[in-house]
């Protein structure tokens, strides 16, 4: 079954879906140095190479140069900036793209897109439900599919704003939560692209309102 929601703004149908891309650099970066990539755009060159900027959190840092430059698909990158276990990094790879597969269906991508455990997550905005379907089954042709969920917020009925509903839903999903915990706010931060103290902020916020709401149901 796949969850969908309608934009309120029209007809058209969002999801967030979850692939492992086994060809993409991307995966294996994630996976060989337990890296969480965080890329805010990408595009395709009209040499065909895939033109992406992204943020590489990894506890291995001193190791992601020799990493890119060992693998296949990088043409070329550029680290621009690192420190405090990050890196703003530039590149250009040679490989199969999972936007033009979107973009032949005539959907696209709301970004940015977080690969953490090997796992690429994208939310999808479709036309229609027969586009997004067709979407659905291109990347099958390509990916393995890991999750598709609604990218509602799960969370509106608790007056979650849009920042929140991400850091309350990272931090559980990524086990923030438990008992032991299985990740930082340093990592949930990562996963979103902003700094720890702000994460801590719309986490606060959330849980505040989320608990006012049970004690204090409407």
């Amino acid at each position: 079954m796949i969850y969908m929601d309608r934009s309120p703004t029209g007809n058209s149908i969002t999801i967030s879906i979850g692939i492992k891309h086994h060809d993409c650099w991307h995966y294996k970066l994630s996976k060989g140095l337990n890296a969480t990539i965080l890329v805010r755009y990408t595009y395709v060159l009209p040499n065909r190479q895939l033109y992406g900027y992204q943020t590489i959190v990894t506890p291995a840092l001193a190791s992601l140069g020799p990493y890119l430059a060992k693998l296949p698909e990088i043409r070329r990158y550029s680290i621009l900036s690192r420190g405090s276990g990050r890196a703003e990094v530039v590149t250009w790879a040679e490989q199969s793209s999972i936007l033009e597969h979107l973009l032949k269906t005539n959907c696209v991508f709301i970004g940015p897109t977080v690969i953490r455990d090997g796992i690429e997550n994208w939310q999808i905005m479709a036309p229609s439900r027969v586009e997004l379907q067709e979407a659905i089954a291109s990347l099958e042709k390509h990916a393995e599919i890991a999750y598709i969920r609604s990218s509602a917020s799960a969370h509106s009925s608790e007056g979650l704003t849009e920042r929140q509903t991400s850091a309350l839903t990272a931090a559980v999903e990524m086990g923030y939560f438990d008992s032991p915990r299985r990740a930082s706010i340093e990592d949930v931060a990562a996963r979103l692209g902003i700094s720890a103290s702000t994460a801590v902020e719309h986490l606060r916020k959330a849980e505040k309102k989320v608990l006012e709401k049970y004690v204090h149901p409407v």
